[in-house]
C-alpha cells in the first residue's frame, strides 16, 4: 500500500485539524468557545442531577414555608 497516496486524501479529522490549526486566532477561539460550551453543559447536568436527588427537600417543594398560621 502506498503511504503517500493515502496521505494525500486526508480524512475528516485531518481536515478539521488543518482548519482549526491553520491560524492561532482560530485555534484560541475554538478553545475558548469549547471551554464555554463545556462549562455550560457540565453546569446544566450537575444542576439537573442535584434537583433530581433533592426532590422534596428544597425550599420550593415545601408548601407551608413562608405562610402565616391562621389565627382563630
Amino acid at each position: 500500500m502506498d503511504y503517500t497516496a493515502r496521505r494525500s486524501g486526508g480524512g475528516l479529522l485531518e481536515g478539521l485539524y488543518r482548519v482549526i490549526m491553520r491560524r492561532n486566532s482560530v485555534y484560541v477561539t475554538f478553545i475558548i468557545a469549547g471551554a464555554f460550551a463545556g462549562e455550560r453543559a457540565v453546569d446544566y447536568g450537575v444542576h439537573k442531577l442535584w434537583e433530581y436527588n433533592n426532590v422534596g427537600k428544597r425550599y420550593d417543594d415545601i408548601s407551608v414555608l413562608g405562610q402565616r398560621q391562621s389565627e382563630e
